[in-house]
Order: C-alpha cells, then structure tokens, then sequence
C-alpha cells in the first residue's frame, strides 16, 4: 500500500488513485457504505455507486477500471489524506478522488448506469431523497 502522504489533491492523476486499487474490494466497499453511510453522505456515495455500476460493465478497459478500483480503494483506505471522521473535511479528499475518476469514465456512464445506481440507493434511504439526485 502506497504511503497516504503521497497523494497531493492539487495533483491527482491516474497514476496516483491507481497506488489505492489494492486497498479496493467490494467487501470492503460495503462496509465502508454501511458503516459510515450518514457520513460521506448521499451525494458522494451517489457518485461512488454509479463508479461501481461502471466498474461492473464488461466493455470498460482494464486501465479505467484500475482507476476506478483506486478511487474507491482510496475511499475504502483507513488512513488518506484528511482522515475522514474529520469534522467537515473528512471526506473532501475522497470526494476530490472519486469526481476525477467520475471525470475520467464518464463516458461510461449512461441511463442504465444512473437508473442501476439511484436503483441500489433507494433500498437504503428514502425513495424521495433519492429521486433529486
């Protein structure tokens, strides 16, 4: 695992994120959803769903994913940049990581990546809550 004071927000790349695909495992995931879910908050975990949906697809290549799993490995890493019970700032930096992943596939991301998304959200929080995403 790759030294968390390594990464620099102001100088995010693929290589970078990609350091963090090892800390990435859908169990792990998971967890850090269910655990921590009220916390990151819906919008950031919004984002961090439709990235799963996309890492899911078979036609996504193997460096896009790679990105993808170093961007929710990032999220999933107990200790990152700023440590995420941090009041306020905790998840900045995970959000920073997975918008820019987000930027890099989102032309992976179609109707059936947001429906999936807002599909798995609604079985954790309220239906109307996730309509205005």
């Amino acid at each position: 695992m790759t030294e968390h004071k390594d990464f620099d927000k102001k100088k995010i790349n693929d290589g970078e994120l990609q350091k963090y695909s090892g800390s990435y495992s859908e169990e792990g995931l998971l967890h850090k959803i269910s655990r921590y879910g009220a916390h990151i908050g819906i919008e950031l975990l919004y984002k961090v769903v439709q990235l799963w949906c996309v890492l899911q697809k078979p036609e996504v290549p193997a460096k896009e994913k790679a990105l993808i799993m170093g961007a929710l490995g990032y999220l999933i890493a107990p200790l990152d940049f700023v440590p995420d019970m941090t009041p306020v700032l905790g998840y900045s930096d995970d959000l920073v990581a997975i918008t820019f992943a987000l930027l890099k596939v989102q032309g992976y991301i179609d109707e059936e990546v947001d429906a999936r998304a807002k599909e798995l959200l609604a079985k954790v929080f309220d239906k109307d809550v996730v309509a205005k995403l």
